[in-house]
């Protein structure tokens, strides 16, 4: 697996991960209505989900940090972001 595969998957776990949190959030649905015990539950989950998002998001960060190596130790991402080949 090359590191532009691996950043590209991380990103779209990032996504997900988010779209969960904000849907276990999401007073508006019929499981998170009139039922404390729901809603606290999804509360916990969107939680933890959050602070999933942020160890992916420091997983991200160690892939591509902020190198200042030559330009020919550099290669760049998917998303045209620089990462450093010579860590």
């Amino acid at each position: 697996m090359t590191l532009q595969k691996a950043i590209k998957i991380i990103d779209w776990l990032i996504e997900q991960e988010t779209i969960l949190a904000n849907g276990m959030k999401n007073p508006e649905q019929i499981w998170n209505q009139d039922f404390d015990c729901m809603q606290k539950l999804a509360k916990l989950l969107a939680e933890n989900k959050e602070h999933e998002i942020l160890v992916l998001q420091a997983i991200k960060n160690q892939i591509i940090p902020k190198c200042k190596h030559p330009k020919k130790m550099q290669d760049r991402d998917g998303n045209g972001n620089l990462y450093c080949m010579n860590v």
